[in-house]
């Protein structure tokens, strides 16, 4: 028979293993979905400037475009609120020499929970170049669509995106195209079926915009033109 002593280190021995063995899988697995976000999140870079078709480009290639050719070592705060975030700056070419516009992260609550996203423009800052939802909890099928290509395309063609008159807004996400020339070419056209939706990307959107603004005007970083 077996002692009370021998059993107790065996069976201290056999949680070892699986203990080891359970953290060892863990811990895999956490690198696995870093790598993941990681790589997600650089092909959304090279995406929402449209530096490259990444469809066929590995983690490793994007990984080396996104190195050559963005640079986030900016940092703006917004005097008014106090926001800070990271300046996106994505160029031409390697060699840094033409500026291909500059991006900023955004974040506001949805309908059903926090949206996240990255909205690129133009070196002056007056027009959209693209725009990527990076996290949305939305209705599939409904609000759930603010991430697909029906709504984020809209951003690739330019919309304006300079400060608007007094009491006005930066960008009017709404199913209605709205009359004059200025408020028109602000248009984002809302999600049809996701009312709430279309309301609260029209709110942080603008929120986010007029921080980016106040934030680089306050700061030292030349603007296109190099003033």
């Amino acid at each position: 028979m077996k002692s009370p002593l021998y059993i107790l280190g065996f069976m201290l021995a056999l949680a070892a293993v699986f203990g080891s063995a359970v953290t060892g899988i863990h811990l895999a697995g956490a690198k696995t979905l870093e790598a993941n976000r990681t790589f997600l999140f650089q092909r959304s870079l090279v995406g929402v400037f449209d530096l490259a078709e990444t469809d066929g480009m590995d983690a490793q290639q994007v990984a080396d475009l996104v190195q050559r050719r963005i640079v986030t070592d900016k940092i703006l705060k917004d005097p008014e609120s106090g926001w800070e975030t990271d300046l996106i700056e994505a160029y031409e070419d390697d060699a840094h020499s033409k500026l291909r516009g500059h991006g900023f992260r955004f974040r506001g609550r949805g309908f059903w929970g926090p949206i996240s996203g990255i909205l690129a423009l133009t070196p002056d800052h007056t027009k959209t170049l693209g725009l990527v939802i990076l996290e949305q909890k939305e209705t599939p099928g409904l609000g759930g669509r603010v991430a697909k290509p029906e709504f984020t395309q809209q951003f690739t063609q330019g919309i304006l995106t300079a400060p608007p008159s007094l009491g006005q807004r930066y960008l009017v996400v709404c199913a209605t195209r709205p009359t004059g020339e200025d408020a028109a070419r602000r248009h984002v056209d809302g999600i049809t079926g996701a009312t709430r939706t279309s309301i609260a990307m029209d709110g942080m959107l603008n929120e986010h915009l007029a921080r980016f603004h106040r934030a680089f005007a306050d700061s030292a970083i030349p603007n296109a033109e190099g003033k």
